[in-house]
């Protein structure tokens, strides 16, 4: 009897060492729950801009940037580029380099588009990084496009632009022909640099001698200003001296 008893007992107090120990035991499961709970998750890592990580070259006289630059050949991933039946316009532009340290520099665009020429003229504000502008998106809730002076001499300039991680690279010349194979040749592998094999690259037309055959519209001719989107169109009296300006402009 006095042995069952001592069982019994035994029993008792080994019920008691559990309950005991889980009892324990669970605040400190708890508290480690709470700490996974409270802890706060590290916010992701910022995406890498692609002009952060351009080296800052040497440094550039702008004065050299002065005058009309040919469109030669245009690396992009651009959507439009890549359209099935899209084709490239010949393109210059006029640049106007800053007049000194914190000046923007003056660039007039002109093209053709469904047999009009057109003038897109925009302003490259300086950033404190020199070589480096930015073009203002014409609102608020638009991204800016980071403007990056490459490379450039007396005859080609090599120019990126950066909107929203996407990165274009264009090459202008002084001419349209006795092109250098060597520059080209480099502006394949800078293109390369940013992924964008020859597949992603697109030789510029250059405007014919003769636009006899393009007909040409005898209402306004359309300026249009890029950055504040503003078409001004001319009175009838100016009319005459613009389709003379419009044919100017196209045989070059």
């Amino acid at each position: 009897m006095t042995g069952l008893w001592h069982c019994v007992t035994l029993a008792v107090v080994l019920m008691c060492v559990c309950l005991w120990g889980s009892a324990t035991a669970d605040p400190v499961g708890a508290a480690k729950v709470r700490e996974r709970i409270v802890r706060k998750q590290k916010p992701p890592n910022p995406t890498a801009n692609p002009v952060d990580r351009i080296p800052v070259g040497r440094p550039i006289d702008m004065s050299m940037l002065r005058g009309k630059w040919y469109l030669l050949n245009l690396a992009s991933k651009c959507p439009y580029q890549l359209r099935p039946g899209s084709r490239a316009e010949a393109t210059f532009i006029d640049l106007t380099p800053p007049e000194g340290p914190g000046s923007s520099m003056s660039v007039s665009t002109k093209t053709r588009f469904n047999h009009d020429c057109w003038e897109i003229i925009q302003q490259y504000y300086p950033t404190p990084t020199q070589g480096r502008y930015l073009l203002k998106g014409k609102k608020d809730s638009e991204s800016d496009t980071d403007v990056i002076i490459m490379e450039v001499d007396n005859a080609y300039a090599f120019i990126l632009y950066q909107r929203k991680g996407m990165v274009t690279l264009k090459l202008y010349g002084r001419s349209t022909i006795n092109l250098s194979e060597p520059m080209l040749a480099k502006f394949e592998r800078l293109a390369q640099e940013y992924n964008m094999s020859l597949a992603y690259l697109f030789p510029f037309p250059t405007f014919g001698k003769s636009t006899s055959s393009l007909p040409v519209r005898r209402n306004y001719i359309n300026i249009f200003i890029l950055a504040d989107m503003w078409v001004n169109y001319q009175t009838i009296q100016q009319e005459i001296l613009q389709i003379k300006s419009w044919r100017n402009m196209c045989h070059v």
